[in-house]
Parts: C-alpha cells; structure tokens; sequence
C-alpha cells in the first residue's frame, strides 16, 4: 500500500507538472498579446486579432533560427523559460483544440517553399512533428499568381471566412518560403439571444458621439459575472455550448473609461484578473450584434518589440531553416473576422510569415577605386587599362 501510495504521488507531480507547462505556455502567449495589443489597437476604433494565430506561427517560425535571432524570437514571444518542450506543448494544443465537439474549432499549418531554395529537411520534419505542418511548393506558374494557391488553401480553411490574405506579387524569386496558420471557430451560445428581441439603440462612441448600433438583448439570462470596483470594470462570459469555450466582455463602469482599461491591462497579471473571481448570476443583458474584419502588417510591431535581427537581412540566422541561403523574416501579414450575433460566434483568422532571402554568393562589391583591363583571353593582349575611383 505504501509503494501504491507513492506511485501515485509521483503520477500527481506529473500531471500537476504538465499543467503548470500548459498554463505557462498560455501566459507566455496572453503575455505576448497584451503588448502587442498595445502597439496595434491603441488607435484603433475596432479590431480583432488571434493571440493563438501570431503567436503560434511565430513559434514554429524560430525552430529554424540560431543563436542571437533565436534568443530575441524567444524573449519577445515569452518562451525562453519553456526551453525546446514549447513546441511539444503547442502540438498537444492543436490536438486538442481540434478535438473539440461542442464548438466546431479547426486549425492548421502549411509550409509553401520555393523549390530553387534547399531547406535543412529537420525544419521540415519538426514542423510536421510539432505543428502537425503541410509543405507544398510555391505553383509559379499558375494564372493568378503562386498568391492564388495560397489564398485559396486559407480561405477554404477558415470557412471562407478570411479571403485574398496575400496580395498579388507578394511572392517573388526571393522568396524562399512562406508559412501559414489558419484558425476557424464556430461555437453556438449555450443560451441564444432571441433574435426578435434584437433592436436599434445608443451606443455611445470614445468621441463622446452616440450611434445606433443593433443591440441583442435577454432577460434573466444565467451568466457568470463580476463588478469590479476596484478596478473600475464590470465582466461577463458568455458561454458556448459545452461551456468550455466563452466570450468575455470586459466594460468600463464609466462611460469613457476605455483608455483607462488600456493602461491598467499593460500591468502584468491584470488580462488573467478579468477572469476570475466570477459568480452565476441571472442577470438583463444586451450587447451589440457585431462583425469585424481587420488586417494587420505586424513588422513594424515586432520590431518595435525587440524581434530586431530575424527581420534583417544581415543580421538574421535561420541556419536551421536554410543553410545555403542568407534568409529573414520580410513580412507578417496577419488577417482577423469575427461575427457575434444572436445564435453564438464565428471567428476565423490566418497569419502569414514571409521569408525572403539569397543564396549564399561569394560578394564582389566595386564599391571603391579599382583598375580595369579589357582583354583578348586568346592572345592575352591587354587591350585597354585603366582606373576608376569615382
């Protein structure tokens, strides 16, 4: 009795263990969203973008980096504590997320190569392994565009949600691969708005402006909720079906308190805050029938966030990736819809890394004073000499 007590103290590390890792994947990309939120959504009215989807992408992208680019990936993602489990961890989150019955919840990774560019086959291999990746090769002769394939394959899985996620010429000859995460929810609310009591009302802008907006409304509706006076916000989850899956809204108690919510969230711990501590409640709900499509360049942003050498041509090392050719990341083009109304939410989402690059040549830049000398290779004869020096 006492070896099977110990047995299964040694069975409860391990699961509390795994969990711990999971949960320190999940704040590692909470982490990592909360500052990207402040450098793309600040000024913005409205916009939606997947956490899972960039970050997700961008993790699978640094299995090809090396040395200093792999450690500024790594801190700017908020995965350098995670080691090499990081990517086993994603693949059991894929896994799960996609065995997913009460919501219907897809997502995937392809790999797009450019067949002139030879790619280490490990980076292949590991991103089938870890994120379950597809590789296929870049179709330069197609009438669209190589873009076409690729734009085709997103829009089919994120339910023709996301569409023309590349436009045309973003692949050329120097492109040596391109990555894609795709993302498709559609969860069904546990308990649905009745769509006739859906109706025009105020909605008051940051401006101070009011707008009507189409507002959904219930009545004793069964929610888990929280005042937080405090921090001077109000929460509610709405749950899916299944009630794993929820949509919180987080509300200002005043009415021009968003900027306020902003500042607060940019604190470590406060986004993990929001979601606890909540009580069922039957409570008069309405909230407004929304659509929001956003796209996002996020170079800039993750440059701005210290991912500096893995968009240099001169400074990036994805020796993993590529060793025959001096690689970089050139573009991140990430693309959001989401669709709240009275049956429940769908949302879908596509990022997209660009790598570009050359191969590795042997440089002869004429960028000072030389000679020159025309000649006949068969006689030998110098025919002209000379100098230049600018």
């Amino acid at each position: 009795m006492i070896h099977l007590s110990i047995f299964l103290a040694f069975i409860g590390q391990l699961v509390s263990a795994d969990q711990q890792q999971r949960l320190a994947l999940s704040s590692a990309s909470s982490d990592f969203s909360q500052r990207l939120y402040q450098k793309v959504a600040l000024n913005e009215s409205n916009i939606v973008y997947s956490p899972y989807s960039i970050h997700s992408l961008l993790t699978m992208t640094s299995l090809g980096a090396r040395g200093d680019t792999a450690a500024e990936m790594k801190n700017v993602l908020s995965i350098t504590s995670l080691g090499e489990s990081v990517h086993s961890l994603y693949r059991e989150t894929i896994q799960q997320l996609n065995s997913q019955t009460d919501v219907q919840l897809l997502t995937g990774n392809a790999i797009f190569i450019n067949p002139s560019y030879p790619i280490v086959p490990e980076f292949i291999q590991e991103t089938a392994n870890e994120y379950f990746a597809l590789t296929d090769h870049f179709e330069f002769s197609a009438n669209e565009g190589p873009e076409k394939t690729i734009n085709d394959y997103v829009e089919v899985k994120t339910g023709h949600m996301v569409k023309d996620v590349l436009e045309p010429d973003t692949i050329d000859n120097y492109t040596v691969m391109l990555l894609v995460n795709t993302l498709f929810f559609n969860g069904t609310w546990n308990s649905p708005f009745n769509e006739t009591e859906t109706r025009k009302q105020d909605f008051q802008t940051p401006g101070g402006a009011v707008k009507q907006v189409d507002m959904m409304s219930g009545y004793q509706i069964e929610t888990n909720i929280k005042t937080d006076d405090v921090n001077k916000v109000d929460v509610a989850e709405i749950a899916f079906k299944g009630k794993r899956f929820a949509l919180y809204i987080a509300l200002p108690q005043e009415v021009d308190g968003i900027t306020d919510l902003e500042i607060l969230l940019q604190k470590a711990g406060k986004v993990d805050e929001l979601f606890t501590d909540l009580k069922t409640e039957n409570v008069e709900m309405a909230i407004p029938k929304f659509k929001i499509e956003t796209k996002i360049e996020l170079d800039d942003f993750l440059i701005d966030m210290g991912m500096v050498q893995a968009f240099s041509f001169e400074l990036a090392d994805f020796s993993g990736l590529s060793q025959e050719a001096q690689v970089y990341i050139s573009r991140v083009i990430h693309k959001a819809v989401i669709e709240v109304q009275e049956s429940g939410t769908v949302a879908a989402a596509a990022t997209a890394a660009k790598i570009s690059g050359r191969k590795k040549l042997l440089s002869f830049i004429a960028d000072h004073p030389f000679l020159f000398f025309l000649r006949d290779k068969e006689t030998g004869q110098v025919i002209f000499q000379g100098k230049f020096s600018g």
